[in-house]
């Protein structure tokens, strides 16, 4: 169980982070090392990803100074929201649940903490489902770039997060215009060019 009374709430803003009305598209990196978030806020990286709440979100989010943290483990509970937010999230991903109204139920308890709540879209159940729910955001997960464009479509304004396991800088190039923000694993943002990448899509 959290602390409720303990919480600060967030005075980062993951949306504004990454909103570019996409036209630009902004790097989210994945990161699972310390050392790695301090070189890259250092570098000017402006938000982060980390998989899950526990220490090493903590220690991330204590270490990229204004930056904010999202963090990608759907939340299915209060508990779990405030969890995060107790780990040092700044913004959450809320999965698809029986109804519109269960899901902002469970948005509310994320932001009453000030942090912000991404629809789950997978498919195009769930990115319908979004569309009728109090979301400002949206965190798309497919295994294509080709995926994303008919999901994208029917979320009209909802800022948008995208994950493509696996994508390249090519890939990374043909989402810019499509969403407004890409999480990217280490082997890109550990790599000699990810710096002039950034710099060209997000610039």
């Amino acid at each position: 169980m959290v602390d409720v009374a303990s919480l600060v709430p967030s005075t980062r803003d993951f949306l504004q982070a990454v909103a570019t009305r996409k036209k630009r598209l902004v790097l989210v990196p994945l990161v699972d090392r310390v050392d790695d978030a301090v070189t890259l806020a250092a570098a000017g990286v402006t938000a982060f990803a980390v998989a899950s709440p526990g220490a090493l979100m903590r220690a991330v989010s204590d270490a990229t100074g204004a930056a904010p943290i999202l963090s990608l483990a759907p939340v299915a509970s209060a508990d779990e929201a405030l969890l995060a937010r107790a780990s040092g999230a700044d913004a959450v991903v809320v999965a698809p649940v029986s109804e519109p109204s269960r899901w902002n139920s469970l948005a509310k308890d994320a932001v009453s903490t000030r942090m912000a709540a991404l629809a789950l879209v997978v498919d195009g159940a769930s990115a319908n489902f979004a569309a009728t729910t109090t979301a400002r955001g949206a965190y798309l997960r497919t295994e294509a770039a080709t995926s994303l464009l008919p999901l994208v479509q029917k979320l009209g304004s909802l800022r948008t997060v995208a994950q493509v396991p696996s994508a390249d800088e090519t890939a990374l190039r043909a989402l810019r215009g499509v969403v407004d923000a890409a999480i990217v694993e280490s082997d890109l943002y550990l790599s000699t060019s990810f710096e002039t990448l950034r710099e060209e899509l997000d610039p």
